[in-house]
């Protein structure tokens, strides 16, 4: 297998792709593998919205103009954080560089789609 192409992805895309595949394995007759059953699980278990609203979310938290990695955009839709100590523990590994109000306007776009 070749690796063509490697991004972050919100868990409610993965939940989307991997119903995909199992729809097209079942045209096959074919199971899903261990391993991609718990995948899809867990996507579908842990999604919090849709897959329209999560690539909405992201491309209005890509478009703040705050310099957030793709991996913190994801880990934000994921989470979907109620407060600015949520998201300080988003980036607590980084030195972390946001207002408080800028934290505030992250979680007014959050807030969007609960």
């Amino acid at each position: 297998m070749n690796v063509i192409e490697e991004r972050p992805v919100p868990l409610p895309t993965v939940a989307a792709i991997m119903k995909e595949r199992e729809a097209d394995y079942v045209g096959r007759s074919v199971e899903l593998l261990y391993e991609q059953r718990r995948a899809l699980d867990h996507a579908v278990k842990f999604s919090k919205i849709s897959e329209k609203d999560a690539q909405e979310m992201t491309e209005k938290l890509s478009a703040m103009g705050l310099t957030m990695t793709p991996d913190r955009i994801v880990k934000i839709v994921d989470l979907m954080p109620k407060s600015v100590d949520d998201i300080r523990a988003i980036f607590a590994k980084e030195r972390f560089k946001y207002t408080e109000e800028e934290i505030k306007s992250v979680i007014e776009v959050v807030d969007q789609y609960r």
